[in-house]
């Protein structure tokens, strides 16, 4: 009698547009969510499966459909996992298999096939919940909600247990809910209450943040209120440990909170009952750099829309999508406009650098005024926090003779000159050298620094205040974990006076001796060409300033530029509630029809011969002519043409928030894709869903 041949269709962390079909070997049997592995090209790859099926494929050779090589003993991959997976990969226009992968990146894989200990495997099958028929996970829910524990909670201000109660009102209307509080107000507090409501209740809760540095602060606030109750999971948590919360959380169905940056979103939650996205304005949400170019904020208000979770978005300077979804009652906003220890909003003050300098009144990069307010402030026992966006000791290296600046030979940019290790680096390919004085260019030894990055400034206040310990919180510093974590623990401590740092230090950080937060070249924020760049700015800045007086006390922010009547430092200085005034560029945004009135994705187009950009460019445009995109901007070159020796040029398309949006960006993205394929992967496509 003949064996029936089983078939199924496997998932790979790959960008392929369909799963693969294999043979299930005589006797196996599978089911939809199984791991396993499977040949490809010459070795083994995990996959999961699909479907399961008793036909082969039509059209397709048996002796060409591989067997399944081996199983993998591994908790199966959910339905709701699964049909999230497709969600976000049709959302972003990437393939399953290129979220399958930022979920599961080359570490988790190969954690999946480490074997388990026999020590543990035996600790583990014989808990109670290991015991129970399948289903029964409702039922460990119960007895838990029967038993539930009773976490120590911080009483609430009046204000705070109002806009509590406002809240439940918002997740009882089925609404995500902005809470828009101004820094110091006490978010967290509330977020910790409803993340209380909801492990008592038996559900679990994703607590979101955008930095890993906030959530090193953030940890230990939790685990005092949750203990072992609290997973975390971000890339500088090692990969054993991550696998242990995706282990953890498939096998116990003990209500866990998990805190996490943007790829937590794709932990295998079982019963999520609550999503927190604390800084949901924050641009560190969004991946750009490989597919699925996802925004962790969007794609958690994916996913608790699917799994029936209630949604609290934080941040005291919303976001301009926020505020649409407010304006469009898709939100319900809560504000909390008190600071939880009281006192005055911070006060603001800037600094006309033009007219200093023309004075005479510069002493390096600071004016002699805001340093004799700095030393008043260390006179008085508090601490300074310096801002400047660029690292490095100086942005750009430039010869005296023949006036050429040092680029780097594989991008259209300039080098950054770093003393710490006498290095001229490119923060764009990683290219860097030893830095000579003698110009590349003409031979002459004339090299100068321009301009002052984070290290110089770090040099400067170093001699203007001897008796001070200075110190640097950027990229160059917190390379390593460890660091990271001192600096900002002595910091906290009062062992540090002075920290210069990048956007780093603006990210809900609580320093109770922090009183006076210092912006210097505030101009390059405002410089770069880009509709959100005003955005980007105020909520830079407003973040800032949240950062001072977080005691009662009132805090300052003093702001060095040589625009000081520029738009959005006026819009700092009037407004009452600093968050408030983003409203005005929400109106802005629909003027000129930008987003979030409007859907936008680029299409960047890079290759090494810039001939081929241009012949790929007017595809491109014809594969938007051909499904009916009419507003498309572009190719334009960006103001870095050529990154590690490839060419670029962008598209930006403009789409109607329609219902039909989305059939006409899965037939561009198709277009593409052919395109693509024509020209060999010679050429890449790169196509991103709401950019920023």
């Amino acid at each position: 009698m003949a064996v029936e041949t089983r078939y199924v269709e496997v998932l790979l962390p790959l960008k392929l547009k369909d799963a693969l079909t294999y043979r299930l070997p005589e006797g196996w049997s599978a089911s939809i969510g199984d791991w396993v592995q499977v040949p490809l090209r010459g070795h083994l790859a995990l996959g999961v499966v699909l479907r399961v099926s008793d036909r082969a494929p039509a059209g397709v050779s048996l002796s060409a459909i591989a067997e399944v090589a081996a199983r993998v003993e591994k908790p199966p991959v959910s339905g709701e996992e699964l049909a999230f997976w497709h969600a976000v990969a049709d959302y972003y226009l990437c393939t399953p298999g290129e979220v399958f992968k930022a979920a599961y990146n080359a570490g988790l894989q190969r954690a999946m096939l480490q074997p388990e200990a026999p020590a543990r495997r035996k600790k583990r099958a014989s808990k109670k919940q290991e015991e129970l028929a399948p289903g029964a996970s409702s039922a460990v829910a119960d007895e838990m909600r029967a038993d539930a524990p009773a976490f120590e909670m911080k009483p609430l201000s009046e204000a705070q247990g109002a806009a509590l109660e406002r809240i439940r009102g918002g997740f009882a209307a089925g609404k995500p809910v902005l809470l828009a509080g101004v820094t110091g107000s006490g978010k967290t507090e509330i977020y910790l209450h409803l993340a209380a409501e909801q492990l008592r209740q038996g559900r679990d809760v994703l607590y979101l943040v955008p930095e890993i540095a906030v959530s090193k602060q953030l940890q230990q606030r939790i685990a005092d209120v949750f203990g072992d109750r609290l997973l975390v999971f971000h890339s500088q948590t090692t990969v054993p440990q991550r696998y242990r919360v995706i282990d953890t959380l498939r096998r116990d169905p003990t209500p866990r909170i998990v805190l996490g940056t943007r790829s937590a979103v794709f932990l295998p939650l079982r019963n999520p009952g609550l999503i927190v996205i604390d800084e949901e304005h924050d641009r560190s949400y969004k991946q750009d750099d490989m597919a699925p170019r996802y925004n962790g904020r969007d794609a958690a208000l994916m996913l608790a829309a699917r799994r029936g979770a209630s949604v609290l978005l934080g941040s005291a300077t919303p976001s301009c999508e926020a505020l649409y979804n407010v304006q469009t009652r898709k939100f319900v906003r809560v504000a909390l406009p008190e600071r939880f220890h009281g006192g005055e909003d911070p006060k603001v003050e800037l600094i006309d650098t033009t007219r200093e300098r023309r004075l005479g009144n510069m002493q390096g990069s600071f004016s002699r005024k805001l340093l004799k307010e700095m030393a008043a402030v260390l006179e008085a026992g508090q601490q300074v926090l310096v801002f400047r966006s660029r690292r490095a000791y100086a942005p750009v290296v430039q010869c005296e003779a023949c006036g050429e600046p040092v680029r780097c030979p594989h991008c259209n940019v300039t080098l950054s000159y770093h003393k710490f290790n006498n290095t001229l680096s490119c923060h764009y390919c990683g290219y860097h050298r030893s830095f000579t004085m003698r110009c590349p260019s003409c031979g002459e030894v004339a090299l100068a620094e321009r301009g002052a990055g984070t290290e110089k400034l770090e040099e400067e206040l170093q001699d203007a205040f001897p008796g001070r310990t200075v110190a640097r919180f950027d990229a160059d510093t917190t390379e390593r974990k460890t660091v990271q974590e001192k600096l900002i623990r002595d910091f906290a401590a009062g062992r540090i006076d002075i920290l210069v740092g990048t956007q780093m230090i603006s990210k809900g950080f609580d320093f109770a001796k922090l009183a006076l937060v210092v912006v210097v070249s505030a101009d390059s924020l405002f410089a770069v060409p880009d509709f959100r760049s005003d955005e980007r700015a105020f909520q830079l800045i407003t973040q800032l300033m949240g950062r001072s007086g977080r005691r009662g006390a009132q805090g300052r922010i003093v702001i060095q530029t040589a625009q000081p009547d520029h738009p959005v430092l006026q819009r700092l200085l009037r407004a009452g509630q600093p968050g408030a005034s983003s409203a005005g560029m929400l109106e802005e945004r629909r003027q000129f029809a930008y987003p979030p009135y409007v859907r936008m994705i680029s299409v960047t187009v890079k290759d090494r011969y810039e001939g081929r950009v241009w012949n790929v460019c007017r595809l491109v445009k014809e594969a938007a002519d051909a499904v009916g995109i009419a507003d498309i901007a572009g190719p334009i070159t960006p103001a870095v043409d050529v990154v590690a020796g490839e060419h670029i040029a962008q598209f930006w398309v403009k789409l109607p928030r329609s219902r039909g949006l989305a059939a006409v960006k899965r037939a561009f993205a198709d277009r593409l894709e052919q395109i693509e394929r024509d020209f060999k992967g010679q050429t890449g496509i790169i196509v991103d869903v709401d950019p920023l």
